[in-house]
């Protein structure tokens, strides 16, 4: 089977949709199907294109086996809502004279968010005549919408009435949560819609790592190193987690704070942390995939941290897999389904979004029980290897893939250049 994701975000970017997308991919390719990614030059969060490959419309190459095409867009940082949609927008409608350029395929794969992917979905799947399966990650514009950043009436309409015609033009949606699920059930009927939950692989994040990145981060042994890695965005409401920080340091506690990621607060969170003086705080820049298991390796409690909006309670977040299966103790302070499934694997103590004392609080909790936090990361641990294994996970994407394969081949919309076998 001839498979081809469309997604803006790709390796070397760091991130949850580049880690996810490039594992799917390589584990497809490595059952013996053929499996190609359109996507940009590699820009995010910066918006800042490498040199190597500044200057580039259009590049092929290969990633592993997995054909890798990429097309210029408009690029720009991860700030600023016109001129991301712009960004967004720029990838949507170029994704269409770029698919001219590549193989045939029988089955497409589009990540959502952005949105405008389903422009590309729509456009690439005329162009090469296969259908796509729409892969909601988190749901726009509702989110937008919750976090005030989209406020304007007729672009709420528009972006609503987009949404509805890239779910209904879709052979399947897949939804990552109970929560998203039920919301595009109810636009486009459940049959439409496939539960296929985020995963985590455990091969590589696991607490058996070489290494202790404490030292390059600067914190000795004596300290309790609190670590938030991923992104500095709206949704995470980090701000409070620096409030928390602020009572730890009344306390003249031991707890020290480290900031590994980008994103469009992290200005913002930096000039309130030397205004409130907090010198129990670090911010650093992201790591690479590589050495993300030594970083989860090196703290002592892990905050997970959303805002409390319900659009939020549908989220799941990679990160919280990713410590989990690291075996490292969760601070969580979020609601709904990634609260459910924390109290439900025991892997941590959960507080109040928003309330900085009860983050201060399950921090505490966990650093006051040394005995228990290590039984909270066996127990997250097991969880994630019983649940949310990534090769369990792409089995059931291929078992999808090849369903949505063979009905476009019923419904004789092959490609012109003819459609390989599905196996």
């Amino acid at each position: 089977m001839r498979v081809l994701f469309i997604t803006p975000y790709f390796p070397p970017e760091i991130g949850a949709p580049q880690t996810r997308i490039y594992e799917q991919a390589l584990r497809l390719q490595n059952k013996g199907h053929t499996v190609s990614v359109l996507t940009t030059f590699p820009n995010y969060p910066t918006g800042i294109v490498p040199k190597e490959w500044k200057h580039r419309l259009f590049w092929k190459g290969s990633d592993q086996g997995v054909g890798v095409y990429r097309f210029w867009t408009y690029t720009t940082p991860n700030s600023g809502f016109l001129r991301r949609i712009l960004s967004q927008l720029s990838f949507g409608l170029l994704a269409g004279i770029a698919a001219l350029r590549l193989p045939p395929t029988d089955v497409i794969v589009v990540e959502s968010p952005p949105l405008f992917d389903g422009i590309a979905a729509n456009v690439v799947s005329w162009v090469k005549q296969a259908p796509y399966v729409f892969h909601i990650s988190d749901l726009w514009p509702e989110t937008a919408i919750q976090l005030r950043v989209l406020k304007n009436p007729f672009l709420i309409w528009l972006s609503k009435r987009m949404e509805v015609l890239f779910y209904r033009r879709a052979a399947r949606v897949v939804a990552v949560t109970e929560g998203i699920h039920r919301s595009i059930a109810e636009v486009v009927g459940p049959e439409k819609v496939v539960m296929l939950p985020n995963a985590v692989d455990t091969d590589f994040f696991q607490p058996s790592v070489d290494g202790d990145l404490r030292k390059t981060l600067g914190i000795c042994e004596e300290k309790f190193l609190v670590l938030y890695a991923g992104t500095l965005g709206l949704g995470q409401q980090l701000d409070v987690t620096l409030e928390a920080a602020a009572l730890f340091q009344s306390e003249s506690s031991n707890v020290h704070f480290v900031f590994a990621g980008d994103g469009a607060e992290k200005g913002a969170l930096q000039s309130k942390a030397i205004k409130m003086r907090l010198s129990n705080v670090s911010f650093v820049a992201p790591y690479p995939k590589t050495c993300m298991p030594q970083l989860l390796q090196a703290a002592d409690c892990v905050l997970v941290s959303l805002r409390d909006a319900p659009i939020f309670h549908a989220a799941l977040p990679t990160k919280l897999f990713e410590a989990m299966a690291c075996g490292r103790p969760v601070a969580l302070a979020a609601a709904g389904e990634a609260e459910v499934l924390v109290r439900e694997s025991a892997a941590g103590c959960c507080a109040t979004p928003g309330d900085s004392q009860s983050i201060h609080d399950a921090i505490l909790k966990v650093q006051l029980d040394p005995a228990e936090a290590e039984l909270m990361g066996r127990r997250g641990r097991q969880y994630m290897l019983d649940n949310f294994s990534r090769e369990q996970r792409v089995e059931d994407l291929l078992m999808l893939l090849r369903r949505v394969a063979l009905e476009g081949m019923s419904a004789g919309t092959p490609p012109a250049e003819g459609r390989a076998t599905v196996a």
